[in-house]
């Protein structure tokens, strides 16, 4: 890992990553190697998840073809200097920054959506002109050799390598020094790549969990509300940072709420869900374990079922339940989505600053003021108003957490900029020197350097032998 880290290094040293045509290489080939083997990728994701080609090509892999195209579409724009007004204690100085990578980069990813999560903010490293040491998670065994098989087999190591292995690897691997690293999982263990980070004063960016609640006002369209819930809660399962955790419903539209969620999952897997297309199988039996524990037998409305020998669990709503509940304990990371009844808004907004900052927060309400007036008092990552999951995919804006739900942010410029350096630049003439500068440093000078440095203040005149000002 030593080894691999310094030629990379000296890689990086040398400028091989540097010009902007060599990037946009980079991200074409890329680009081409995954389009190639699709079916590839599709038949190792189907033995970690049984998820279907459709579902890794739509959830897997759309997004970082979206990523390359528009980071070989607007690298030139992200890449160029920014100019900046010089002050006067500078003139005539011209002043700008340029964006610069910073060297050899770190990136662990998680086994819920182990492309798409591994190969996005590597592919905004690669953009920002660095070296990337891709990490992804064991857990998904068969989808993590494939991108190994893949990107070790297409690019030089000293650029782009993925390195397999469990927590003793990573644990060698994080004691390295890296130039920037970025890690997407659990808040536990970012903790632990934070604290491994400060060692050497390594920046990075998080993108951890949370525990997302989505508030349904009396006044949101029930049927909406309910299907767009539904859906963001079966996307992969449940198993995704975005999903919604748990749902705080008005006690005036609870019914009406919790039957449209019924009906709209029987619509998506039309009464059979072992066979449904979009659900895709739990990960692995620790998991499985964990989330039929989180199950309260008496609260289920639908669902509950669940085949140990397939991984599978159908989804489920869990009603009446309560914040004291084993299931509000922990973030879900699966297909049971916990109902919860409130007739004062007030009390929601309280339970959820409580806790630790959610990744997302959706509110649902036809009253787009009401929904802004939440978003100020409710920390959270981010927000979407009558929609979920969706906010991820929007390559024109960032997607970052804050908090236990992470730090920095990313996807488009946002991950070119959080993989680059904003270097600031001064150039400056040799016609002109400021006198100020230089001793004898006389009190007299000191009103005419306040008035130089934009300081609005009176002069002020200094007796010597007190040693206090008196204006």
């Amino acid at each position: 890992m030593h080894s691999l880290v310094e030629n990379q290094r000296r890689y990086f040293q040398e400028g091989n990553t540097f010009p902007l045509e060599v990037r946009k290489e980079i991200l074409r080939k890329l680009r081409t190697v995954l389009m190639k083997n699709e079916r590839f990728l599709a038949e190792a994701i189907y033995k970690d998840f049984k998820k279907s080609f459709y579902l890794t090509v739509e959830n897997e892999l759309s997004l970082p073809y979206g990523e390359i195209n528009l980071a070989l579409k607007k690298m030139n724009r992200w890449a160029a200097p920014k100019r900046f007004r010089t002050n006067l204690v500078n003139f005539p100085a011209s002043s700008w920054s340029v964006p610069v990578p910073y060297g050899v980069t770190l990136v662990i990813g998680p086994w819920n959506y182990p492309y798409m999560l591994n190969l996005v903010p590597a592919i905004s490293s690669l953009a920002a002109g660095n070296t990337v040491i891709l990490k992804p998670s064991e857990v998904a065994f068969h989808s993590s050799a494939a991108l190994r098989e893949l990107i070790n087999s297409s690019f030089r190591p000293e650029l782009f390598h993925v390195v397999e292995g469990d927590g003793p690897q990573t644990t060698e691997l994080l004691k390295e020094k890296f130039d920037k690293i970025f890690f997407t999982g659990s808040t536990r263990v970012g903790k632990i790549v934070m604290k491994a980070a400060s060692n050497n004063l390594t920046p990075l960016i998080l993108e951890l969990g949370g525990k997302n609640p989505a508030i349904v006002l009396p006044d949101a369209n029930v049927k909406r509300a309910a299907q767009r819930i539904m859906w963001g809660k079966m996307h992969n399962n449940g198993q995704a940072c975005v999903s919604p955790d748990h749902v705080y419903v008005h006690r005036d539209i609870k019914g009406a709420f919790l039957k449209e969620l019924k009906n709209t999952a029987e619509m998506i897997h039309r009464n059979d869900p072992l066979n449904c297309t979009m659900l895709p199988r739990v990960i692995n039996e620790k998991n499985f374990d964990r989330l039929i524990h989180l199950i309260d037998r008496k609260k289920v409305v639908f669902g509950g079922n669940y085949n140990k020998d397939a991984l599978f669990i159908e989804p489920t709503v869990l009603k009446d339940v309560l914040e004291s509940d084993p299931i509000m304990k922990e973030e879900v990371f699966g297909p049971i989505l916990p109902v919860l009844e409130f007739s004062d808004s007030n009390v929601p907004l309280k339970h959820i600053q409580k806790r630790p900052v959610p990744l997302l927060l959706y509110i649902f309400t036809r009253n787009t003021k009401m929904a802004k007036a939440i978003t100020r008092k409710v920390p959270s990552g981010g927000v979407m108003i009558n929609e979920t999951v969706l906010h991820f995919i929007n390559t024109n804006t960032h997607f970052g957490g804050l908090g236990e739900s992470g730090m920095g942010s990313y996807h488009g410029k946002a991950g070119f900029e959080g993989f680059s350096h904003q270097k600031m630049l001064i150039n400056k003439p040799n016609w002109f020197e400021l006198f100020l500068k230089y001793p004898p440093y006389k009190l007299g000078r000191l009103s005419i350097f306040r008035a130089v440095i934009g300081r609005s203040v009176r002069f002020l005149w200094w007796r010597s032998d007190e040693g206090t000002g008196k204006e």
